[in-house]
């Protein structure tokens, strides 16, 4: 079994577990929005923003991720497929649906704010699709994703390696002070008041009992990604930075992203 945290706070992972069907536990008027998507013989990515957020690699199958903490106010969610089988027909059908609290996003849904289909017809002879969407949200975190500073590939890898030590040396306070940024989005992403607690508990009652894989400083690399990569997506070889083994045997997996804000490199998503 694996579990992957996107984004890094388990809390959310609770809320969302990644993939869900319900968003419960938020403010009021919180709205969420949230990407639905069935697949039939296709593999490849959706990005929002320029940020992967669903890896399709099953023959077949349905959905969802929660798009808040990745939003801009002026978004594109796109999608880049290809076929599995050239000699069979694929289809891809995804969209967004914009929900309050309470409110319930099927699977099956196709996108109550919009949806798009990509039909065999549209695949070239190469067994290769796409399509793209641009949408207005009420989220709006360019400040710490379009509008991050550019920052040096080795200073990025640099202070990623401080990241994987403070896990390392499950140093709670120096973790949360490196994604004071992240928390705070999130907070807002899903109206959850405390998650700066949440976070922490998260961190002592599951992280650190879980065993880390190794870095292999030679391996660890960074990606640009994000609307004007500016953004880092740090890994550990083919794996996230942060991959380790829980109590149960079970493995997890934590993206990190990392921007320069205000001269500093931080942990933003």
């Amino acid at each position: 079994m694996k579990r992957v945290f996107c984004g890094c706070v388990i809390i959310v992972a609770m809320l969302l577990f990644c993939n869900q069907g319900n968003l419960f536990a938020a403010q009021e008027k919180t709205k969420f929005y949230q990407l639905t998507f069935q697949t039939e013989n296709v593999t490849g990515q959706i990005m929002i923003n320029g940020f992967v957020v669903t890896e399709i690699t099953e023959k077949s199958g349905n959905g969802t991720a929660a798009l808040n903490t990745w939003l801009i106010g002026d978004n594109e969610l796109k999608a880049e497929v290809k076929k599995i089988d050239t000699s069979k027909s694929a289809q891809l059908v995804f969209g967004v649906s914009e929900i309050e609290r309470g409110g319930v996003v099927s699977t099956m849904d196709k996108g109550k704010l919009f949806s798009l289909e990509l039909r065999d017809k549209d695949f070239n002879a190469g067994g290769m699709a796409s399509a793209a969407k641009k949408f207005k949200s009420t989220f709006d975190f360019k400040q710490h994703l379009s509008e991050a500073g550019q920052a040096k590939e080795s200073d990025v890898l640099a202070y990623a390696q401080k990241i994987f030590a403070l896990y390392e040396k499950k140093d709670a306070d120096g973790i949360l002070r490196e994604s004071e940024v992240k928390i705070n989005d999130f907070s807002k992403a899903f109206g959850v008041a405390d998650m700066k607690t949440q976070f922490r508990k998260s961190l002592t009652e599951d992280i650190f009992k879980s065993k880390l894989n190794k870095l292999n400083p030679a391996a660890l690399r960074a990606v640009a990604v994000g609307p004007t990569k500016n953004i880092w997506h740090v890994l550990n070889g083919k794996d996230e930075l942060l991959k380790g083994k829980s109590p149960d045997n079970s493995t997890f997996e934590m993206a990190v992203y990392i921007g320069l804000l205000d001269g500093k490199l931080k942990i933003v998503r």
